[in-house]
């Protein structure tokens, strides 16, 4: 089935702002962004721009008044959709951000003596003998600084296998820390 594509020039698009303007207002509320928040606007210009894209592809005129009912429910739904997307990449955006930010507190280099380091090559040493293949190979990677997502890419296993494999590790180096 074809879907009839209407262009939104400029007079189409006032039209469609002055009369459906209320339908972004109320989907804003709905996800509690008032005027006085700080991305209110952007989520407002993302409203108009779903707005005009839902008038483009909707079936049936919007301008029309006898269409403007089902109009209103349509656009109501895609922009609040639109709406709950743009938030839920906010905020994964936010936790990727937070997480670099952590790892890049863990990798402030530590000021040891030369004692401390010869100790802590021992225990390298004594914990790679007890170590398979792979686990060998992941801490070698792991210790030249590859991300989990790097290394899954160099050994081409998944995320989750690397993971695990790390978290072998670390029980196998709890046995040599607490001697």
């Amino acid at each position: 089935m074809n879907i009839k594509k209407r262009s939104c020039n400029d007079e189409t698009a006032t039209q469609l702002s002055e009369l459906y303007a209320g339908i972004i207002h109320h989907c804003l509320n709905k996800i509690n962004r008032y005027p006085d928040h700080n991305d209110y606007d952007d989520f407002y210009q993302l409203g108009l721009i779903t707005l005009f894209d839902t008038y483009e592809t909707c079936r049936k005129d919007a301008l029309a008044a006898e269409n403007s009912f089902l109009f209103v429910s349509y656009a109501k739904q895609k922009i609040h959709w639109t709406f709950l997307d743009q938030i839920r990449k906010d905020r994964k955006k936010e936790s990727r951000e937070a997480y670099l930010s952590e790892e890049e507190l863990e990798e402030i280099p530590h000021n040891s003596s030369f004692e401390e380091q010869l100790e802590q090559t021992d225990l390298l040493q004594r914990l790679c003998a007890g170590l398979t293949a792979e686990e060998n190979a992941y801490l070698r990677d792991a210790l030249a600084g590859l991300s989990i997502t790097e290394i899954a890419r160099k050994q081409q296993l998944s995320r989750k296998t690397i993971y695990k494999r790390r978290k072998q590790i670390q029980a196998k180096a709890g046995t040599f820390l607490k001697d």
